[in-house]
C-alpha cells in the first residue's frame, strides 16, 4: 500500500475516534448512541460497569494540593482495592461537569470503548508498577514553589526609566541596586513589539519578540519568546493587563516577566555580558589551542623526537630536535617564520641550538629512522610549491628517500612528490619534477657533467625511475 495513502487512512482513523460522540443519560454511558456501560455516584467519587455489570471499577476525583490544584483520577478495583492514578489531558478536564470528565478521560486511555469497559486493559493497569502521578506533580510543584521563591528573594522591580533593580545587587555602591536595563521597540524593524534586556555593562542579554521576530543567528521566526545572547529560547507570554489607562514601564507586566524568566534561567545581569565575552574568550582560546595541537600531530612537521645530527665539523651530536616544514597557523606565528629552514636542538639549558640548512649539515630521527640534509637545489626552487623564502635564502633540509654511495634523491617533506636528485661532486642538488622537455635535458646534462649518460632512456618523474638515473651515473659516469 502507498505510504501516504496509508498514512492518511491512520489520520482519518484518529479523527474518527475523537469524532464519537459520548452522552450520559440516566447512569448509561452511551458512545454514538450506543450503551457501552454504566456510571454512577457524585464527585469526587464514581463507580464503572460493563453492561452485565459483572465488573465494577472506582473512579477516585483527587486534588493535587497546593492551589492551583490538579485534577487526577484513581482507578481502583472494587473488589481488590488495589488502583493507579492518571493525570488528566490538559484542558481536559470539566470541573462543573466531571462525570463526563472521568468518562471521557476512560475511553481517551481505551478502558472504556465501544465494546465496553476493557476489563483485560485495566486490570493490567491497576496491577502495574505505579505512575506515580501524584509524587511527580508534587515535585513539580516543589521546583516551581522554589524558583518562584529564588527569583522573589531578587525582589525585582523596574522605573519608568527601564532600569531594572534588586536587591542582589552587587555594585561597589551599596546603595546602588541597579542590575541592568529593558528596553521596549514597537513597531520593531524585525517583529510587531520587541523588548530587548541589558546589563549594566549595555551588552544584550535577551530579546523578546511578540510575533514573527528574526534573530542573527536564529532559524525560526520568535512569536511570544526570549532569545539569550548564547541562543537559548524561553517563553514568555504577552500581558496587557498592567497598563489599563496609560503606559508606564514600571507597570508593564511582560516587561516583568520577561526579567523573572530570565532570573530564573539563571542569567544575573549586572556584568554578565563581559564575564561570558571572557568565558567565550577563554574556550576558545582552549579551541584554538586544541585544534593547534591536532594539526601539529596531523602535519610533516617534527616535535621534540630524539635524534642525532653530523655537524659542519663531522661530529655526531645527539638529542633532542625540532624542525618546522609546514606552517600551522596560530596567533603566536612570527612573520618571519620559514619552513625547512631551521632545525632546533631543544634540550639544551637555558637556550636552542639553531643549525641552518644553508650549513649542508644532516640530521637523522631515532623513532622513524629518518633522515635530512640541508641543501639548495637547482632546477626550480620551494618558492613555487608555496614556501617563503627569507634574505634570499633557497636552502631547506630535504628528506632523503634514497641513498647509495652519496648519491641521492631528496624530497621536501611537504612535497613527496617534487623530486630532487644530489650526487658526491655537486653542492647542491637538483629537481627533476619542476621543468619538463629540453629545459629539463639541458639542467640534467649541465648537473651530471656525462657524455656518455643518455637521456632519453630515463624517466626522471618517478622515485624508481631516478634510482635508475643514479645507478647509471654511478656505472659509467662517477669513476
Amino acid at each position: 500500500m502507498n505510504k501516504n495513502i496509508l498514512t492518511a487512512i491512520i489520520v482519518l482513523i484518529s479523527l474518527c475516534g475523537f469524532a464519537q460522540k459520548v452522552k450520559i443519560d440516566k447512569g448509561e454511558i452511551k458512545l454514538d448512541d450506543k450503551t457501552i456501560g454504566y456510571v454512577e455516584g457524585k464527585k469526587p467519587l464514581f463507580k464503572i460497569s460493563n453492561l452485565d455489570k459483572s465488573y465494577k471499577v472506582i473512579i477516585e476525583l483527587k486534588q493535587v494540593e497546593p492551589v492551583p490544584a490538579i485534577p487526577i483520577m484513581q482507578v481502583k478495583n472494587e473488589a481488590t482495592g488495589k488502583f493507579n492514578e492518571i493525570a488528566f489531558t490538559t484542558g481536559k478536564f470539566n470541573p462543573f461537569n466531571s462525570e463526563k470528565s472521568v468518562v471521557n478521560a476512560m475511553i481517551e486511555h481505551n478502558y472504556l470503548n465501544s465494546d465496553g469497559l476493557n476489563t483485560e486493559l485495566t486490570e493490567s493497569f491497576i496491577n502495574a508498577e505505579s505512575t506515580g502521578v501524584t509524587a511527580k506533580l508534587l515535585g513539580n510543584q516543589n521546583e516551581k514553589d522554589q524558583l518562584n521563591k529564588a527569583i522573589n528573594d531578587y525582589q525585582l522591580a523596574i522605573d519608568d526609566a527601564g532600569t531594572i533593580y534588586s536587591i542582589k545587587a552587587q555594585n561597589e555602591d551599596r546603595a546602588d541596586q541597579r542590575i541592568g536595563y529593558i528596553r521596549m521597540t514597537s513597531p520593531s524593524t524585525n517583529g510587531e513589539l520587541k523588548y530587548e534586556v541589558f546589563d549594566l555593562d549595555n551588552y544584550l542579554i535577551a530579546t523578546w519578540f511578540a510575533k514573527s521576530g528574526s534573530f542573527l543567528g536564529y532559524n525560526s521566526f520568535l512569536n511570544q519568546e526570549l532569545i539569550t545572547f548564547d541562543k537559548k529560547v524561553l517563553k514568555v507570554a504577552f500581558d496587557k493587563s498592567g497598563n489599563p489607562t496609560g503606559y508606564r514601564m514600571s507597570k508593564d507586566i511582560t516587561a516583568m516577566n520577561i526579567i523573572r524568566t530570565l532570573i530564573g534561567s539563571g542569567y544575573t545581569l549586572q556584568h554578565q555580558g563581559e564575564a561570558q565575552a571572557q568565558a567565550m574568550r577563554a574556550e576558545q582560546a582552549k579551541l584554538n589551542a586544541e585544534k593547534y595541537e591536532a594539526a601539529k600531530l596531523n602535519s610533516v612537521n617534527i616535535y621534540n623526537k630524539k635524534g642525532f645530527v653530523i655537524n659542519e665539523n663531522g661530529e655526531k651530536v645527539t638529542g633532542i630536535f625540532k624542525i618546522e616544514f609546514e606552517e600551522i597557523s596560530n596567533n603566536k606565528t612570527s612573520n618571519s617564520f620559514v619552513p625547512g629552514q631551521k632545525l632546533y636542538q631543544t634540550d639544551i639549558t637555558d637556550h636552542f641550538q639553531i643549525y641552518n640548512s644553508k650549513s649542508g649539515i644532516r640530521f637523522c630521527t631515532e623513532e622513524s629512522k629518518e633522515c635530512f640534509i640541508g641543501l639548495t637545489c637547482k632546477g626550480g626552487n620551494l618558492l613555487s610549491s608555496g614556501i617563503k623564502s627569507l634574505n634570499a635564502d633557497n636552502s631547506a633540509f630535504y628528506k632523503i628517500l634514497y641513498e647509495n654511495n652519496g648519491s641521492m634523491i631528496l624530497a621536501y617533506p611537504a612535497y613527496l612528490n617534487e623530486l630532487i636528485i644530489k650526487i658526491p661532486n655537486q653542492e647542491n642538488g637538483l629537481f627533476t619534477t619542476k621543468v619538463t622537455g629540453n629545459k629539463l635535458k639541458k639542467n640534467v646534462m649541465e648537473y651530471l657533467k656525462c657524455d656518455s649518460f643518455v637521456f632519453e632512456k630515463h624517466d626522471f618523474k618517478t622515485l624508481e625511475g631516478l634510482i635508475k638515473v643514479l645507478e647509471d651515473y654511478q656505472n659509467n659516469c662517477s669513476k
